[in-house]
């Protein structure tokens, strides 16, 4: 491992990620995704909001709750204007949340796409390669699942790398592989990761 490789990952998260309940019309549990339309209702000064769905199966609606009851002052002028319109990167970025469910589980919602690029570097840096991913979204994906992916390792072969130093999150500790990945992150790909490693890193997410 002889020259510096930076390589750059994107992340790209669904606008569309399907949340699983049960569907009135077709009496089973199915698939639920995001219209990209909210509901509003206005009772004086407070606002409900909900951003309505549709059975993939038959199309019948249900509502997603944004907020109930939320006064309308407290509101930005950017995000009402959101609401209002039906702005598609804010029905997105709700969409991406995770659904918290009546028995308190966390359903995940997002699913993503990876995109990278080779980035040209002027001359070595202190680690083979160096990986940069971003997430201009904020999209909440974990960092081991983007890795896991991206590299197309386990998940246990990703923490054991980790473990030995092979792969350093830099600027912080192992335990942000099981956080969502922020805006912009580095990991960096030291010696101990491998040859396999570095031939991962360089086929780029398809």
């Amino acid at each position: 491992m002889s020259s510096f490789l930076n390589v750059e990952w994107t992340i790209c998260c669904s606008s569309s990620a399907a949340i699983r309940r049960p569907c009135g019309r077709c009496g089973t549990t199915q698939s639920f995704s995001s219209m990209g339309k909210f509901r509003l209702n206005a009772n004086g000064s407070r606002l409900d909001a909900w951003l309505i769905y549709s059975c993939q199966c038959c199309g019948r609606t249900w509502n997603r709750s944004v907020f109930e009851r939320k006064a309308v002052a407290s509101l930005s002028k950017k995000d009402l204007l959101a609401l209002q319109s039906n702005d598609p990167g804010f029905a997105a970025r709700i969409a991406q949340a995770p659904l918290i469910c009546a028995n308190g589980d966390v359903q995940p919602q997002n699913d993503f796409t990876l995109t990278g690029r080779h980035v040209p570097v002027s001359g070595k840096g202190g680690c083979p390669g160096l990986l940069v991913i971003r997430n201009p979204d904020l999209g909440r994906v974990r960092l081991d699942k983007v890795l896991v992916r991206g590299l197309r390792l386990s998940r246990n072969d990703l923490h054991s790398l980790v473990k030995t130093g092979g792969l350093r999150v830099r600027n912080a500790s192992s335990k942000a592989l099981r956080r969502p990945t922020p805006a912009l992150l580095m990991v960096e790909c030291h010696d101990a990761a491998g040859d396999e490693v570095m031939r991962r890193l360089r086929r780029l997410p398809e």
